[in-house]
């Protein structure tokens, strides 16, 4: 099957939403993915599951941080004004924590950064699978409903062929009473119906 392009802008233009939370996507090819679809949704799914790890990261990391400044801030007090030699070392580890969180944060950005981009990229890959697999799907689906319609106008054709016969059986049956009737009378005919109908 043919590649797909896209206008760079179309994508925008349109505003594609993340395809495998759509309804609609979910419900048309649940059962109708290609090999490529699968992979794709896959890392799709890693992409977005580590995007929201590394935001969750993030904010517990602000909150630790926030944490011990306030920390800092009381140990500071406590070794400034009651020269507390326990705070010092309690600081020294919480300086050392207080630096790793600022080694950590600006990755985390950068990487929250990144993957919104990665993300749109593989909905975008997965967009144009998707726009394949559909014309592959739709030309499945119009044969068989093309083969479907064939064995309705056989089905019709035969009923129709049926019907008539019917018709012609039922008329038949009514001459031939008519014509006994005609000849041997309505009591002799009920008599007889009896004996050769039951």
């Amino acid at each position: 099957m043919k590649n797909i392009d896209f206008k760079d802008n179309i994508i925008k233009k349109n505003r594609i939403p993340i395809l495998i939370y759509v309804p609609e996507w979910i419900q048309l090819f649940t059962n109708y993915k290609s090999r490529n679809m699968q992979k794709i949704v896959s890392k799709l799914e890693e992409l977005i599951a580590r995007e929201r790890e590394r935001s969750l990261e993030y904010d517990n990391l602000e909150k630790r941080k926030k944490v011990i400044m306030n920390k800092i801030l009381y140990l500071s007090k406590d070794i400034n004004e009651n020269n507390n030699e326990a705070a010092l070392s309690k600081m020294t580890e919480t300086e050392k924590e207080l630096i790793e969180i600022n080694k950590k944060l600006p990755r985390l950005i950068e990487e929250m950064e990144i993957l919104p981009g990665l993300i749109n990229e593989m909905n975008t890959q997965l967009l144009k699978e998707t726009i394949k697999r559909s014309y592959e799907l739709i030309k499945e689906h119009k044969s068989e409903s093309e083969k479907c319609q064939e064995q309705v106008n056989d089905i019709r054709q035969k009923l129709a062929s049926l019907i008539q016969k019917k018709v012609e059986m039922e008329e038949r049956v009514n001459k031939l009473y008519s014509f006994v009737h005609g000849m041997i009378g309505a009591d002799e005919m009920e008599s007889l119906d009896k004996s050769f109908l039951q």
